[in-house]
């Protein structure tokens, strides 16, 4: 058998995605109708959709717009283009009365507001094209970009870790066990940010180790910086990022050669950013007329935004609690092994583990957006949603967590794992809070999103679903992956037992 068959990279790519496909969601998020806008005529107007979601707004005389930054929608926007919008349009062809107007029904969920959007849509004969759309841009963008991470991540842990097993056994945690498949069901911009921060991360350290001496070149310098300043287009959540990386550079630079070599490392990385930020410049000035305010100043009036300046104020005590811990959305909450990484410091790691520096980098970057997203009172409101707005940390969090994971005891690894993966399975399948996720799979047994959603939708839509349909679907998933990962495991094997 050839290298490349044995090559365990696409075999990852292809579970992760997968998997990640089979749990994506029909969530119609703002970011979905700007990247169908963009896919479809290329505009940044989202006019036909308004009044579907409350984070779209008019601004009289320039049109509807999301009041959110458009780069989850622009990386959407492509595959929707080159793969969605052409199956949609075929389902409407051959079924025309899939985009027809339609009576009101119910949708059976005790939250009203589901409902009413269901009916409003049904009313515009948009509610099916939205589904698809949103299912579609999961399972082309988000399932793509979140089997890619997962990959890199094992390209870069088996490199340190020198062990192909280990570094596949811990990339699929980190895909499995963590919020990287809770928040991959749908177009978001929190886990881009997430991905684009670990290629930043590798970048500047190295895929493969170097010596401490070598800084990265100029160009992987820009590189780093147009990544953080795309971060940037995707959501103000990377600020923090891209101030860490700029001074992580900035000082390395100013050890190695003085003043010279500080300006020319910065000048490279801003200049990259710089590229990057000139889009979301050029979308604000387009949507606004201004290419400097964002959307926050222009959209109306809410709970929230009129706290502070336009919806940031001093860190508080809940959010500094909550964005870690509660039940609903804390970080903690819906990943406990990445209470790991806290006490990596002081873990002495039998092999790889990050040097002080990129530990210190980590802290400061975990901070870092922990007081910015505790000073966004926009966060409150992640209690409907899940984690969200600290996953952009938590790629830099699972490596720090690695080195602990492998020096403590045994069981206490397994129970960190098995707890978190229980968590995120639960979350992913009913995406409700944590004790309500696990509490819904022991009474009505395993499903997965969509197939809860036809369920509750079943009476608007004349839908029967057939019995044990998770499990035909998890029958072919594993019959897939077995034939996948079959061929690998023997060709291991025999190299095992030829050494």
């Amino acid at each position: 058998m050839s290298p490349s068959a044995r090559s365990p990279r696409w075999r990852l790519f292809l579970t992760v995605w997968l998997v990640y496909s089979v749990f994506a969601t029909t969530n119609v998020v703002r970011e979905t109708y700007l990247a169908i806008a963009l896919g479809t005529s290329g505009t940044v107007r989202v006019d036909p959709y308004l009044g579907l979601h409350p984070d779209l707004f008019e601004m009289p005389g320039r049109g509807s717009y999301i009041n959110s930054n458009p780069g989850a929608s622009i990386v959407g926007a492509v595959p929707y283009a080159i793969l969605v919008r052409p199956g949609i349009a075929l389902a409407t062809h051959l079924r025309p009365e899939i985009a027809a107007p339609k009576p009101p029904a119910r949708y059976d969920d005790p939250r009203p507001n589901r409902t009413t959007f269901m009916n409003e849509a049904r009313a515009r004969g948009l509610d099916i094209i939205l589904g698809l759309a949103a299912l579609g841009t999961a399972v082309t963008t988000m399932a793509t970009s979140g089997a890619l991470a997962v990959v890199l991540m094992f390209l870069f842990l088996r490199s340190r870790l020198n062990d192909e097993r280990r570094a596949l056994a811990l990339a699929l945690v980190f895909a499995f066990a963590t919020p990287m498949l809770f928040r991959a069901a749908f177009l978001n911009q929190n886990v881009l940010v997430a991905h684009l921060m670990l290629v930043a991360w590798i970048l500047k350290v190295g895929l493969s180790p170097r010596p401490p001496d070598e800084p990265p070149s100029t160009r992987t310098l820009a590189v780093i910086g147009l990544l953080t300043g795309f971060a940037l287009v995707c959501d103000f959540s990377a600020i923090p990022f891209a101030v860490a990386f700029g001074l992580w550079i900035l000082w390395d630079a100013w050890k190695r050669g003085g003043w010279a070599a500080t300006v020319n490392d910065g000048v490279f990385f801003g200049v990259g950013a710089l590229v990057s930020l000139t889009m979301l410049f050029g979308y604000q000035w387009l949507a606004f007329g201004n290419p400097i305010w964002p959307a926050q100043r222009y959209m109306p009036p809410t709970e929230y935004s009129v706290r502070g300046w336009l919806g940031f104020t001093a860190p508080t005590r809940e959010l500094l609690w909550g964005n870690l811990f509660d039940l609903r959305y804390g970080l903690f909450a819906f990943c406990p092994l990445l209470l790991a990484a806290l006490v990596a410091p002081f873990a002495r790691a039998r092999t790889w583990s990050p040097n002080r520096t990129e530990l210190a980098w980590i802290a400061a970057m975990f901070a870092g957006l922990l007081v910015f997203c505790s000073a966004t009172q926009f966060a409150t409101l992640q209690w409907n949603t899940g984690v969200r707005y600290m996953m952009p940390i938590l790629p830099l969090l699972f490596l720090a967590a690695v080195p602990v994971l492998a020096t403590i005891p045994r069981p206490v690894t397994w129970v960190l794992v098995g707890v978190s993966v229980l968590i995120n399975l639960a979350a992913s399948m009913f995406r409700e809070d944590v004790p309500t996720s696990i509490r819904l799979l022991v009474a009505e047994g395993p499903t997965l999103p969509v197939l809860l959603v036809l369920k509750r939708m079943a009476s608007g839509y004349n839908l029967g679903l057939p019995a044990g349909a998770f499990w035909v679907v998890t029958g072919v998933v594993a019959l897939v992956l077995t034939a996948v990962w079959l061929p690998y495991w023997r060709s291991t094997r025999e190299l095992s037992s030829g050494s």
